[in-house]
């Protein structure tokens, strides 16, 4: 394993060092030549869901001080449309309380009911349909749900010449400042992040959280044969020193 053992609240790992147990799979999820697929190719208009997470809780939040963690992750993902007549659904990078359950397809990608009703999450989503029910800006965005489908705060991945649905290989950074409560994610074709993140938001993650919770991805399909692959993931968090110096440990890396 992976996993640092510097103090019980950090957590470090990547794909290199997970093994098929330190993963859990639900849903459609399965696991395909070393990556994770979140959606099987299904005939359409079928719809599925899947989702993968580690297996252990991670801290979030020290709970004598309500300290939030620092963390960082960065990832590399494809999305195929086998049928490009028929499109829909998406991903989700997602901060769960618990690993048991998965919700509905379409535009719930997994982390909610299709009556609305979910366990509660943080999620940074990668949105292939647009749901007017969720009051989406098209069909190619990432955007930030808590709690909730309707994104809090979202930006236009054409807008950084960023195709979701182009099958190419996709990388993506998500950044949090557990002392600054300040949030931001990158995404970009190349390995190098970019300078400008397509999100940067405050973010007070003690409203979200519990003191231990669950991270991974949650995709799905909406009657199409759009398949999710996690191709590369690696994830590090730890809490800043009491010293109070204020630096992140969720630094800039670049995969």
């Amino acid at each position: 394993m992976g996993e640092s053992k510097r103090a019980t609240a950090t957590t470090e790992f990547d794909f290199g060092t997970l093994t098929l147990s330190s993963l859990k799979l639900l849903g459609d999820a399965h696991l395909n030549n070393g990556s994770v697929r979140l959606t099987r190719d299904l005939a359409v208009p079928t719809s599925g869901a899947g989702k993968v997470l580690y297996s252990k809780p991670v801290r979030f939040r020290q709970p004598s001080t309500h300290s939030i963690t620092s963390f960082t992750t960065f990832f590399s993902f494809s999305v195929a449309n086998l049928n490009p007549s028929s499109i829909g659904g998406g991903l989700a990078f997602v901060i769960s309380p618990e690993s048991e359950t998965i919700g509905a397809a379409g535009g719930c990608l997994g982390l909610l009911n299709s009556d609305g009703l979910g366990s509660g999450f943080v999620a940074v989503e990668f949105d292939t349909l647009m749901d007017v029910e969720f009051k989406d800006i098209n069909g190619n965005h990432v955007g930030l749900d808590l709690n909730s489908m309707v994104s809090s705060q979202t930006g236009d991945l054409g807008a950084i010449n960023i195709d979701l649905k182009s099958g190419d290989l996709v990388n993506a950074w998500i950044e949090y400042d557990g002392t600054n409560r300040g949030l931001n994610v990158s995404v970009s074709y190349s390995n190098l992040k970019p300078n400008e993140p397509i999100l940067l938001l405050s973010l007070d993650l003690d409203q979200y959280v519990n003191d231990f919770m669950y991270v991974g991805f949650s995709g799905s399909t909406q009657g199409s044969t759009e398949v999710h692959s996690i191709e590369w993931w690696s994830f590090s968090s730890s809490f800043d020193s009491i010293s109070g110096s204020g630096s992140s440990s969720s630094a800039t890396s670049n995969h």
